[in-house]
This record gives C-alpha cells, sequence and structure tokens, in this order.
C-alpha cells in the first residue's frame, strides 16, 4: 500500500482503534477489511491520500469509541470530513433496519464522489465476504446494496462498475 505521513496516521489509528475486534465471519483481526478498502481505493485512477486514510478509517467512528474529531486531530480535517461521509447517520432508535438502511442510503446519496468511491470499495470488499460466509443474511444485504447502488453515481465509473458486477452476480 501506499506510504505517506497521512496513509501512516490513518494506518497507526486504525490500528489502535480496532485493536482486539475481529472479523465476524472469519476471526481474523478487523484491520484486515479497512486495509482492502483502502488497497482497492488506491486502484481508482485520480485517487488521494486522503481517499486512501479514510478508507482506512471508515468504520472507526461506527465501531469503535474514536471520534470525527479525534481523527481531524490524529490525521487531518479533510479525512475526518470524507469519515464523516461514510459514517452511518441512522440510530437503532430510528426505527427498523428497512428505515434506518433508507436514512443512511438517502445521506450518501447526497456525499461527493470522493466518499461514494470509497463506499464502493467497501460494498465490494463486505459483499464478498458475506456472500462467502453468510448466504442467508447475504440475501438481505445485496438487496440493501442494489438499492444503495441506485442512488449512489457520483465515484469512480470503474468502481461503480464493479460493485455493481459483484452485488448483482449470481451467488
Amino acid at each position: 500500500m501506499k506510504q505517506g505521513p497521512i496513509i501512516d496516521e490513518a494506518k497507526q489509528l486504525a490500528g489502535k482503534a480496532h485493536e482486539g475486534q475481529v472479523r465476524k465471519y472469519s476471526g481474523l483481526p478487523y484491520i484486515i477489511h479497512p486495509v482492502e478498502v483502502a488497497t482497492i481505493v488506491q486502484t481508482v485512477e485520480g485517487h488521494t491520500n486522503e481517499m486512501i486514510a479514510a478508507a482506512l478509517l471508515h468504520d472507526v467512528v461506527e465501531d469503535t469509541d474514536y471520534t470525527l474529531e479525534d481523527i481531524a486531530e490524529a490525521v487531518s480535517p479533510e479525512v475526518a470530513e470524507l469519515v464523516k461521509g461514510l459514517t452511518e447517520v441512522s440510530k437503532p432508535e430510528d426505527g427498523n433496519r428497512k428505515t434506518r438502511k433508507a436514512m443512511d442510503r438517502d445521506f450518501l446519496a447526497q456525499q461527493n464522489a470522493d466518499v461514494q468511491t470509497i463506499k464502493y470499495a467497501d460494498i465490494i470488499s463486505n459483499t464478498q465476504d458475506i456472500r462467502a460466509n453468510d448466504p442467508k443474511f447475504a440475501e438481505v444485504y445485496v438487496e440493501e446494496m442494489k438499492l444503495l447502488l441506485g442512488v449512489i453515481n457520483k465515484g469512480d465509473p470503474k468502481l461503480y462498475e464493479k460493485a455493481k458486477e459483484i452485488v448483482y452476480a449470481d451467488a
């Protein structure tokens, strides 16, 4: 993976934030997922170091005690802003899963091309993992991703097509 001060800082923070967490199905260290998302983002023509850093940190606010302020301070305000665009806005008290996912989808539809490009990489990584390890949940997840891909189309066109290919592939 690409190097640089902002990416190194993001790697350090992501490693610290996800320390001790494991992937649901494989039991592998959770950090493998953000690294995979960042690696996918790195394949995009015109990606920035901020996008790679945000990909590494995309789950930190949702899944750990770290905040956007922590990211802004440790890495950069620009990276924190990208992570903000990738962080679910819904809360459990907002209603059932369908209601919450609709809120998150509406929020992601408003985000810029860089945020949506990172989200495509996240969709690619998660869809492959969920399909391989939880076919029953994959049915629900894939339908949610089809709806999401219907409204987030500002990102990298090649990655968008790859995400659609994976989501729409026969399981």
